[in-house]
């Protein structure tokens, strides 16, 4: 015998939902003096261990280690604001550094290099109190968090129609049209983008005979990307407007 029951429609798959590009893109330039957050970051470090007796008493290892690492951080942080870290300096710098350690492992087969190196670098003793630490690391935190509401107020916002710079406290706003324009980007610095993933964008607009060139856009390949997406689908979307009929 047949059986007449109707058979349960199969409900039809989830649509799926493209992701959308953004509306806008806002894109803030930095100024250098955020790339010193390392010496921030070990200064306020070395001030918390110096307030809990880490190095304090003549003679402790930890008043050596102490003032001696934070001195070799500043150092290597001013080198940011030295020099300009391109790819083939800084394989140059990496390829200098293997054979200089290198040569020193070959000169100690022979003589007592490294033990005098020691005896060097253990004579360096930088006293350093817990005072200097928090005043720089006071200071420091001041200075970054006036560069981060600065940049509240001064930043780039790329939209469909147009790039509008938004710049002053009382909301100035300079326009230029998206229409041909123009995009590049460039990473000079390595270190730079070690640091805070940034970079330099530069924007031409057919409506301009200047370029925006805007300096230290930190996570610049994802703005970029960002930048990217948006304009593409604008494009997309005005190659599919229907023509005349």
């Amino acid at each position: 015998m047949s059986s007449n029951a109707p058979t349960p429609a199969v409900p039809p798959p989830p649509a799926v939902i493209p992701e959308r590009a953004p509306e806008s893109v806002l894109i803030r330039p930095w100024p250098k003096v955020v790339f010193l957050y390392p010496t921030f970051v070990i200064a306020t470090i070395f001030f918390l261990l110096s307030l809990l007796g880490v190095g304090k008493g003549e003679g402790q290892v930890g008043s050596i280690v102490l003032g001696n690492t934070f001195m070799l951080v500043l150092l290597f942080n001013l080198l940011v604001f030295s020099f300009d870290f391109s790819r083939i300096k800084s394989i140059t710098i990496v390829i200098s550094i293997i054979a200089i350690v290198l040569l020193v492992l070959w000169i100690d087969t022979k003589a007592n290099l490294t033990g005098f190196l020691g005896r060097l670098f253990g004579a360096i003793d930088i006293q350093v109190n817990t005072s200097f630490f928090g005043f720089l690391s006071a200071g420091l935190a001041f200075l970054l968090l006036l560069v981060f509401v600065n940049t509240r107020f001064n930043y780039y916002e790329v939209n469909a129609r147009e790039i509008l710079h938004h710049s002053g406290y009382l909301g100035d706003i300079q326009r230029w049209s998206t229409e041909g324009l123009e995009m590049n980007k460039e990473i000079a610095d390595v270190v730079e983008f070690l640091l805070m993933r940034s970079g330099r964008l530069i924007f031409r607009p057919a409506s301009s005979k200047t370029a925006l060139v805007l300096d230290n856009v930190a996570n610049v390949n994802q703005i970029e990307k960002d930048v990217n997406d948006l304009l593409s689908v604008v494009a997309v979307r005005l190659n599919q407007q229907p023509g005349p009929g």
